[in-house]
């Protein structure tokens, strides 16, 4: 007889496989009784049940690393709680390279690894063929080992943490199907299903596969899409060891386990379909899909040629089932933008095994704390648009990271699906000049330039792609000449009303009652003192204000003002990113380029650094910033669609003389990494501390309107705990950082790579990192003392490490 619904509950959690469960979990266990979970149908009967239930602890980030870690711990102790065997066998795992490049990427891997204290260990070919004598060791050129990976059984997993969140109280109900989630004044009020409705305080949506059709009945956006993936499973392999570790061959699309006597294989398929595009049957509960033999024919042979005994063992099971995939291969955790109260746990791209119990403690922590408890900035939901969480763009874009999830994991692979949706005024005027164009949140934006003829294309690599001397060039043109980037798809959010001053003073760690005509560089701080973001802020007028944004974080920002602005205050937003085209002009020669295109004083005492001014350029009345992301000289020109390219073909006319060159992000990220300019969501998040980043210049805590997080961030100041951010120098000129490459001082790892790419005036590669202070240390210049080296690729390289930028550190050329 089914149970009756309470009326109220503190949460309500939607969905019953893993993360609904794991929330459910882990909310309990801390003290949260009064917990419903709902299932529409039976617990782990959407995806959970035919997972392949491999466990890894290393991921691709940092905080997915942490949650699959914690996954690790858990499956080790649940049955000791709960009684319930989770099925884990920790067997290992094998990853293998058959090209150099692979190679590389399987051994940053391991340097990965040692920033958690994660065991891995490079081995040879024969040492793999030993470990796995079922393989074809040809073509393998080596691979890592990672003794604690293993595999667990998703159903016995899954009821464990049901059966440990009954024992602590909450309560779970199958077979209801939640029809609407209830909003009233912007917050999550509860749920309303087909047997009652139960109001809530909070209401988690773990929908799976359904968490994206759920969310739009609310306006919320849970950017993922369901797609069919295949697994083969073998009929009884006599003599198959039990101890086998899981068999990773990324090239080949395969990886391998022994299950009961048997193996089984998955694919990451090179040609992926979207799942249910008219919507998921109502019926829907341990369902398989159809197999069409085109789809696994060519993964099939590659996996035959890697394991041979399957031309001679027949298969037991070919099987199709639909999971989740997100448009950016990101998870989406945390709190709806535009629901207080409304949480997201979903779309975690085939990772869920070893995600879930971790990302159910992330979310139920970040509910019973109110806050992140960890760096979860790259699944929060403010970073997808609008566009991104429709259907048509997800049916297009999903797919890929399926594709992709054994593909290269390249630094900054450009996607091939949804592309040339977003272009900024200048984008034909650059696709002449030989624009390779990169994409981030929909905006195309020039990566580099290719030569005059060429048909410029992204290749990709660990070590120097075809375009590196190319971005040298550019690099040396802004630093010894005169460079032209656009910045058009920069976010511009206007501030305005009566109230605008006294609001920003509030919001920003910098002065913002300046004159008009002045800009200030400011962050934003969080009431933990942590950094939710940095900005420019240009007043415009009395009562008018411009903040210009990262591309990734216009939404972001945008809902960090509107969620602060205060009952009665007189402030209003608007977006005004598409109202104008933007060029930024650096280098010590832009002053004269720009002379010869207007009739205004360019000089360092009439144009200062931090102002703006009105002009003319050519016919077009324009008005530019002084500002910097270089470290050079220049502006930030801002023109209206209707005269951009009117702006871009004079200033391209007077620069010829001086050496102008066109240069794209690739460049700009060198330069100002080489500078020691930091960029929010890589060097920074709501998690650090302005004095960690050497940032307490913005922060103004003696104005007469206090910021928020003053307090807590001079507190943190005054404890002065690191780890603080530095710049960091190779010693050798050939290797190359890209990101998290692991630091270490006397030869303990102590840090790791925020950024990184290869600088031409220091002649190495160059980054930002994060050092902790050496024991007993209360002073971050004890972080010169020691001797630092980088691993790369299982290599220690000696490097430098700075809490200044090893370029221009006094700003002189900037300034000028």
């Amino acid at each position: 007889m089914q149970k009756q619904l309470p009326s109220h509950a503190q949460v309500v959690i939607i969905g019953g496989g893993i993360h609904g469960c794991s929330v459910a979990y882990h909310l309990a266990k801390e003290g949260w009784k009064d917990v419903v979970l709902l299932e529409r149908k039976q617990l782990t009967s959407g995806t959970t049940w035919h997972a392949a239930g491999l466990v890894g602890q290393l991921q691709g980030s940092h905080a997915t690393t942490a949650f699959a870690k914690y996954g690790i711990e858990l499956l080790e102790e649940i049955e000791a709680e709960t009684g319930q065997n989770p099925g884990y066998r920790r067997s290992g795992s094998i990853s293998i390279a058959i090209n150099e490049e692979r190679h590389a990427e399987l051994k940053r891997k391991a340097d990965f690894a040692s920033l958690f204290g994660i065991e891995a260990h490079a081995l040879s070919t024969d040492e793999i063929k030993e470990r796995w004598p079922l393989m074809n060791p040809e073509g393998v050129l080596g691979g890592i080992y990672m003794p604690s990976d293993g595999s667990a059984n998703p159903i016995d997993l899954t009821t464990a943490l049901a059966k440990g969140a009954r024992m602590h109280g909450a309560q779970i109900f199958e077979h209801i199907k939640v029809e609407q989630v209830l909003v009233e004044d912007g917050q999550a009020r509860g749920v309303r299903t087909e047997q009652g409705t139960i109001t809530a305080n909070f209401v988690v949506n773990c929908g799976g596969m359904w968490a994206r059709e759920l969310g739009q009945l609310n306006g919320v956006g849970v950017p993922l899409h369901a797609c069919e993936h295949y697994y083969l499973v073998t009929e009884a392999i006599p003599d198959l060891p039990s101890d086998l570790p899981v068999l990773r061959s990324y090239c080949d699309g395969t990886y391998w386990k022994e299950d009961a006597g048997k193996l089984l294989f998955g694919f990451a398929h090179f040609n992926a379909k979207p799942w249910a595009t008219g919507g998921i049957p109502e019926s829907f509960e341990f369902d398989s899909l159809p197999v069409v033999e085109d789809d696994v024919m060519e993964v099939l042979e590659l996996a035959m040629n890697r394991v041979p005994l399957l031309q001679e063992t027949g298969i037991r099971t070919f099987f199709n089932g639909p999971e989740s995939y997100s448009y950016d291969g990101r998870f989406t955790l945390g709190q709806a933008p535009d629901i207080k109260g409304y949480f997201v746990l979903a779309g975690v791209n085939s990772t869920g095994i070893q995600s879930g119990p971790g990302a159910g403690k992330a979310l139920a922590d970040w509910i019973m704390k109110g806050h992140p408890p960890m760096d979860l900035a790259e699944m929060d939901p403010k970073r997808c648009e609008e566009f991104q969480a429709r259907d048509v763009y997800l049916r297009e874009r999903c797919p890929e990271t399926l594709v992709l999830t054994y593909a290269m994991h390249w630094p900054g692979r450009q996607r091939q699906t949804a592309r040339n949706l977003r272009r900024t005024p200048f984008h034909h005027a650059l696709k002449a000049q030989g624009a390779c164009f990169a994409e981030a949140q929909g905006w195309e934006r020039p990566g580099w330039f290719g030569p005059a003829g060429s048909t410029p294309v992204y290749d990709h690599s660990f070590y120097r792609p075809s375009w590196f001397d190319t971005v040298q060039e550019e690099q040396h043109a802004a630093r010894n000449a005169v460079a032209m980037i656009d910045y058009s798809m920069l976010g511009k959010l206007m501030v305005e009303g009566r109230d605008a001053e006294t609001f920003l003073q509030r919001i920003c760690t910098n002065n913002t009652a300046m004159k008009p005509g002045r800009v200030a560089y400011t962050l934003m701080l969080n009431e933990r003192g942590g950094i939710e973001s940095d900005v420019t802020v240009a007043r415009h007028a009395a009562d008018s204000f411009m903040m210009m944004s990262s591309i990734s974080h216009t939404r972001r920002d945008y809902l960090h003002l509107r969620d602060n602005i205060q009952p009665g205050e007189d402030v209003r937003l608007r977006d005004a990113t598409t109202s104008y085209g933007v060029l930024g002009i650096m280098g010590p020669k832009s002053r004269e380029v720009l002379a010869n295109v207007c009739d205004i004083d360019l000089s360092n005492e009439t144009f200062k650094f931090n102002s703006f001014q009105h002009f003319h350029i050519g016919h077009a009345e324009v008005f530019a910033q002084r500002l910097s992301y270089s470290g050079e000289l220049g502006w930030e020109i801002f023109v209206t669609p209707d005269f951009a390219e009117h702006v871009f073909e004079e200033l391209m006319q007077a620069g010829a003389e001086y050496g102008l060159r066109l240069i794209g992000g690739e460049a700009l990220n060198a330069l100002r990494i080489e500078k020691g300019f930091v960029h929010w969501g890589h060097d920074m998040a709501y998690t650090e501390s302005p004095h960690q980043i050497g940032l307490e210049f913005a922060c103004k805590p003696c104005k007469d309107i206090p910021f928020i997080g003053r307090d807590a961030y001079l507190t943190r100041k005054e404890e002065g705990a690191g780890p603080y951010l530095c710049s960091v120098k190779l010693n050798e000129p050939e290797p190359l950082l890209h990101h998290n490459e692991p630091v270490q001082r006397d030869g303990q790892v102590v840090g790791y790579v925020t950024a990184g790419a290869y600088g031409k005036i220091v002649g190495s590669a160059v980054g930002l990192c994060y050092v902790a202070l050496p024991d007993g240390a209360t002073d971050k210049q004890a972080i010169a003392n020691g001797n630092y080296t980088v691993m790369v690729e299982g290599r220690e390289i000696p490097a430098e490490v700075s809490l200044t930028p090893f370029y221009d550190p006094k700003s002189t050329r900037m300034l000028s």
